[in-house]
């Protein structure tokens, strides 16, 4: 797999597992809640998992809310920006 393609894979997987927690990090970087660093950071997180494969299928098999999984490099973040 190349980079471009492992990148946006990544990238997707902390977009959808932002999605289940309420918060729409696309939204969010439009508004400019967040910057794109903050958001690159993420990504950069994510793609240093040794989970990507069960986060990927838990993102496919679980319903519209989920808990994050232990290991998400994310959560922080994902806690921070939730609605409360």
């Amino acid at each position: 797999m190349s980079y471009d393609s492992k990148r946006d894979a990544h990238t997707k997987l902390v977009l959808g597992m932002a999605d289940r927690q309420g918060v729409d990090l696309e939204e969010i970087l439009l508004r400019g809640e967040i910057l794109e660093d903050q958001f690159e950071d993420a990504v950069n997180k994510c793609l240093g998992c040794t989970q990507p494969v069960a986060c990927k299928c838990l993102l496919d098999t679980a319903g519209p809310q989920i808990n994050l999984p232990d290991y998400c490099r994310n959560g922080d973040l994902f806690d921070s920006l939730a609605p409360k």
